[in-house]
């Protein structure tokens, strides 16, 4: 198999995707299993199989497509709600998974696909302010490569809602995706936005640590200041506890820039 270079900056800015990514996922498991606490729907649906040791991957299909059943026959019982539509979301995104895997059938794939970016879309029109579900669907415009001009209509109902209400990790994930999609214009306002808003807040004594990693971020992926974001991270690493989520992440990025060949052409088979 032939050998390609791939610039370490390149590199970097497809990791930073992975992590952006991870905490999205996170942050919506952690929705999901809140607000479903406080609303049962009634879990009448396929039960996963309990009897095998380890189900088969027709398992997981049949699992996860009665689930959609299920919840999509409540929908239309009783009517949408957040809890309801992050958990069908992530059966289709289940389903996505197991048919990329173990059946490679594209049309199902891109029907599940389909599905979920319209289960987001009912979740942005249910909740129009809530910023991570604007970001998701418009991540999922961008994975399933849909018209550009989706993209660029959430990205703008996004940037209202973070002038109204500032959120580093949204604005870090917008810029990602501005990059991603080459709209670099767009990408150095809200840059050059979100590093002014972070040094104010710094500046005035205002800024917690957890404002403080996003901006050592900002320096390190879009500003080409290592240097700085390195004594913010260990700034951070003096301040928290080994315990706390934000000493971990810190601690995580600042590895990542010393396994970083900064400059230099990695080689991937």
């Amino acid at each position: 198999m032939a050998q390609k270079k791939v610039r370490a900056k390149d590199l970097k800015k497809q990791r930073w995707a992975g992590i952006v990514a991870a905490i999205l996922a996170l942050i919506m498991v952690i929705s999901l299993v809140g607000a479903y606490i406080g609303q049962a729907i009634g879990g009448g649906g396929t039960p996963f199989p309990e009897q095998q040791v380890e189900p088969e991957p027709e398992d997981y299909l049949t699992y996860y497509e009665g689930e959609v059943e299920r919840l999509e026959a409540y929908v239309e019982e009783h009517g949408a709600s957040e809890a309801v539509l992050l958990e069908l979301a992530e059966n289709y995104r289940y389903l996505t998974i197991v048919q990329q895997i173990f059946f490679d059938d594209q049309e199902a794939i891109e029907q599940y696909q389909d599905k979920l970016i319209s289960t987001f879309a009912d979740l942005v029109d249910l909740l129009p302010a809530n910023p991570q579900y604007r970001l998701e669907l418009a991540y999922l415009y961008q994975e399933g490569q849909k018209d550009k001009q989706l993209i660029i209509d959430e990205i703008f109902a996004l940037q209202d809602l973070l002038r109204d209400n500032p959120d580093p990790m949204y604005h870090l994930s917008m810029i990602q995706l501005l990059d991603s999609i080459g709209e670099d214009d767009i990408k150095e306002e809200e840059i050059m936005l979100l590093q002014e808003t972070l040094e104010d807040r710094i500046a005035g004594g205002l800024a917690d640590n957890e404002e403080r990693f996003y901006y050592a971020v900002l320096l390190g992926e879009y500003l080409d200041d290592t240097a700085e974001a390195r004594g913010i991270l260990e700034a951070i690493l003096q301040q928290e506890s080994e315990e706390s989520m934000i000493y971990q992440n810190a601690l995580a990025y600042l590895d990542y820039f010393s396994n970083d060949n900064r400059g230099q052409d990695i080689i991937i088979d």
